[in-house]
């Protein structure tokens, strides 16, 4: 069973995916410069910030170390490419791979809570 707590962490991890994949999507160009490319842009940065408050939080509940890189990993990386290099593509080569990972991270979190308090 999911506490409520957890529930909404994974939510605002779902909520910073979604966010940061349709930014790299409406940021996505190989020749000209999309009309949406400014409000893509907000989005990447939008989804790198709920990441890092998603971050956060995993760091101040407690989890598995690997849970807690591998949901701050996009918001590091995605986001400071998206700030770096606005026109590169770097940013969505890293989101293929790292918002996966994250929404990976998120999932086996919850499916390996234990919300009874663990005695040495």
């Amino acid at each position: 069973m999911i506490r409520w707590n957890e529930g909404l962490w994974a939510l605002l991890v779902l909520l910073s995916a979604v966010l940061m994949a349709c930014g790299l999507a409406d940021t996505f160009t190989f020749i000209v410069e999309p009309p949406t490319y400014p409000v893509g842009h907000r989005l990447v940065l939008l989804g790198a910030l709920g990441f890092a408050g998603a971050a956060a939080w995993v760091w101040l509940r407690g989890g598995a170390l690997w849970v807690k890189v591998l949901t701050a990993l996009p918001a590091v990386v995605v986001g400071g490419l998206a700030l770096q290099f606005e026109d590169g593509g770097w940013g969505w080569l890293t989101g293929l791979v790292l918002i996966p990972a994250a929404l990976a991270a998120m999932l086996s979190h919850l499916l390996a809570y234990d919300p009874r308090p663990r005695t040495a």
